[in-house]
């Protein structure tokens, strides 16, 4: 899902859109997983996984940066 982000050209699909907003919202506290889950209509999973492969993105790119 992140990947799909990173590469669909700016253009996101509704699907896309509400598992960012659910990584948000589970990032600043305002929902745990479950709940972010239920209240987008989004699987844990592609939440899960959007979350982990955005935070090994970051993980490389700052990396890079601190050389």
């Amino acid at each position: 899902m992140f990947k799909e982000y990173m590469t669909n050209g700016g253009e996101l699909s509704p699907e896309v859109q509400a598992v960012m907003k659910a990584s948000s919202d589970i990032a600043r506290g305002v929902f745990s997983l479950q709940e972010a889950a239920k209240f987008y209509r989004v699987s844990t999973n592609e939440v899960m996984r959007f979350i982990a492969e955005s935070t090994e993105y970051d993980m490389i790119f700052n990396k890079g940066e601190r050389k």
